[in-house]
């Protein structure tokens, strides 16, 4: 199976948009984000060299161990690929040909240009956030969000559900601009996202462990529907038609659930909440 969007600090439990989730699954995983298109050789970078040497607070100062541990630069993804300039350069003027302040309109970093920088490498997530209405306020007023600031610029990484909430309440509150109530959808189908993931792995796992057979055949065939569907959420999220993205995961789920069936495992059923005896009016 290939690394999925989705998979990472990733819970996967297989309640429907509207259901609660079975019982089985309780687990987290560890956020695999995309690898750019436009990772780069791994060479020492004098960006970094010359600038970790300034100090944070200054204009061109960073924070550079992020960096180090990010996926960017694991994946060689460097200074100069959303900052311009030649990572390569000894000279100051040489390296810094072609960068310009983030403030500036011109620059490549410049808040309402960030989108079009990120969607070098991540074609198809920003072409669904261009869909958005956040993209649409974004160009409109320039106060709309962009990538960074759910994915973070020098260690991206993926919001939580409860990092989520907060995060879109900022403007998804009774005193913000956008309508309220949003932040909390978005929890709930980013939630489900990691039920899904869990859920995955749970059955990816079973599957392995049975090498042959019509019913592990029949498993990896769903595997690999689930898998397209999961990608599909995760590409589709950005465009943040929620109701979109629940459909495509509980379309993974079904598979997940006819994987799990064909396994010879007894199909998951659905927890529900029942009054007991001191819990009735009298």
């Amino acid at each position: 199976m290939t690394a999925r969007p989705w998979q990472g600090r990733a819970t996967r439990s297989g309640w429907s948009w509207r259901a609660s989730a079975p019982a089985v699954l309780v687990a987290a995983l560890a956020l695999a984000a995309a690898v750019p298109a436009l990772a780069q050789q791994r060479t020492a970078s004098r960006c970094v060299e010359c600038h970790a040497r300034l100090p944070d607070a200054s204009n061109v100062g960073h924070g550079f161990a992020a960096w180090r541990g990010s996926r960017h630069a694991a994946a060689g993804v460097g200074c100069e690929a959303c900052h311009g300039g030649n990572a390569a350069a000894g000279a100051a003027p040489l390296a810094h040909r072609g960068v310009v302040r983030s403030g500036d309109t011109a620059s490549t970093l410049y808040f309402s240009r960030i989108p079009a920088t990120c969607g070098r490498c991540h074609a198809a997530e920003a072409g669904y956030f261009r869909s958005s209405v956040h993209f649409a306020r974004l160009r409109s007023d320039g106060h709309g969000p962009n990538c960074v600031t759910c994915h973070g610029a020098m260690a991206t990484s993926v919001l939580t559900p409860e990092l989520v909430l907060g995060t879109c309440s900022a403007c998804h509150s009774p005193t913000g601009v956008a309508p309220v109530g949003k932040s909390r959808e978005a929890a709930q189908v980013l939630a489900l996202v990691r039920a899904e993931n869990i859920l995955f792995d749970i059955v990816s796992t079973a599957a392995a462990a049975q090498r042959g057979g019509a019913g592990a055949a029949r498993a990896r065939t769903r595997l690999a529907d689930a898998e397209r569907h999961l990608s599909a959420a995760a590409e589709v999220w950005h465009s943040f038609r929620l109701d979109s993205a629940a459909v495509r995961l509980n379309s993974a789920r079904a598979d997940l659930v006819a994987a799990w069936v064909s396994l010879g495992n007894p199909s998951p059923q659905e927890t529900r909440v029942r009054r007991g005896p001191s819990a009735r009016r009298p």
